[in-house]
């Protein structure tokens, strides 16, 4: 961050710019997960005739597959990337990695917790015993693999921070496919955290060229980046080896396209305040979205099992649904944050001692997700 001499002054409005188009990312990647969520684990589920809504919203979820966690990854990435350059010397790797593990720890026993209450409900990826709890302390199998994951970037990129870049970053492309070819797709989600690294890692590396396309005000990379996406998804799937490779293109194409488009329409003042606003609360979002998911799909199970045919039969019932409940579902998480930060939970978000007094907003944007 400038500092308010004279001579950083007009550099601060390009400063402010550039945290909204990242806060505006997060908040889009985040709302994007939820929306993912609703329809793989509740919308999708209904019984449909193929109506045209439900082949609309699998293609939808299809098309996030490809866009959401690298963008994520990649932005988490770009925070992320002063801590892995300075090395482990002021603690700052550590503390970020102990932080995340510590959330990703409280929050697995909470949805184990969870999984006692709602025994009944049909969602996959949950904690289903004592045994399963402490094994996913090492192995993730919840959609907290993303927190994990952030405790395992920071410190295995600081340790490569001498390596040269093009090095590190081939190495995690490597492992990404052989990820994707050893490693059953029904192992669980811990199989994420070696398979979409490279992503991250493009955030660390990549971090002057994607605040390069950022600040940029032309139209290029996006005019360039969003065809080869495109082009990328309608190949065929030939072998998961090359599938894999294809799929890393598409995230970066994705990623590079998507923060040519956030950071120019963030430069719309109320775009800029929403996308901020979301952006802000990504965490609360992140954690809470799965158990409100959760009762959601028991109460389809149960005493609102009628409506779920209502919607289905409607094709503009059907079309919108998804959406609305996403924008729900992300409403009830930040007003439950804020209720469990009032009751003094505030150790649910963040770790104590973590984090004392005041910390400007870009210390702020480092601390969330």
């Amino acid at each position: 961050m400038s500092r308010g001499s004279h001579g950083s002054a007009p550099v601060q409005p390009e400063a402010k710019a550039r945290i909204e188009w990242i806060d505006a990312a997060r908040g889009l990647c985040v709302a994007a997960v939820v929306l993912f969520h609703v329809g793989l684990w509740h919308f999708l589920r209904f019984e449909h005739d193929s109506s045209v809504a439900f082949t609309f919203w699998d293609a939808v979820a299809t098309g996030l597959g490809s866009v959401r966690m690298p963008l994520l990854l990649a932005v988490s990435g770009i925070l992320a990337a002063s801590k892995v350059r300075n090395g482990f010397g002021n603690g700052k790797a550590w503390s970020s990695s102990l932080s995340n593990y510590y959330l990703y720890a409280v929050w697995l026993l909470v949805y184990a917790l969870l999984s006692i209450v709602l025994a009944d409900s049909p969602r996959p990826q949950r904690v289903v015993s004592v045994g399963d709890f402490f094994l996913q302390l090492i192995a993730p199998d919840t959609p907290l693999w993303f927190i994990f994951a952030l405790a395992v970037y920071v410190p295995l990129l600081t340790f490569c921070r001498k390596l040269p870049p093009s090095v590190v970053l081939a190495a995690l492309a490597v492992l990404s496919i052989l990820t994707a070819l050893f490693l059953d797709t029904t192992a669980g989600q811990w199989g994420k955290v070696p398979e979409l690294a490279v992503f991250f890692a493009a955030g660390v590396y990549g971090k002057n060229l994607f605040l390069h396309i950022a600040e940029a005000r032309t139209v290029l990379c996006f005019a360039v980046a969003a065809p080869v996406f495109v082009a990328l998804m309608a190949l065929p799937e030939i072998h998961p080896g090359i599938d894999q490779a294809v799929y890393i293109l598409q995230g970066l194409a994705a990623a590079a396209a998507l923060v040519a488009f956030i950071s120019a329409i963030t430069r719309y003042r109320h775009i800029a305040a929403v996308g901020s606003w979301v952006g802000r609360r990504t965490l609360g979002i992140y954690l809470l979205h799965t158990p409100i998911v959760d009762f959601l799909v028991l109460a389809f199970h149960g005493p609102l099992s009628p409506v779920a045919p209502a919607i289905s039969n409607s094709v503009p019932m059907a079309l919108l649904y998804p959406l609305v409940l996403t924008c729900a579902v992300i409403a009830a998480c930040v007003g439950s944050e804020y209720l469990l930060r009032k009751c003094g939970l505030t150790f649910l978000f963040q770790r104590p001692g973590s984090a004392p007094g005041r910390v400007p907003s870009g210390a702020r944007l480092l601390s969330r997700l």
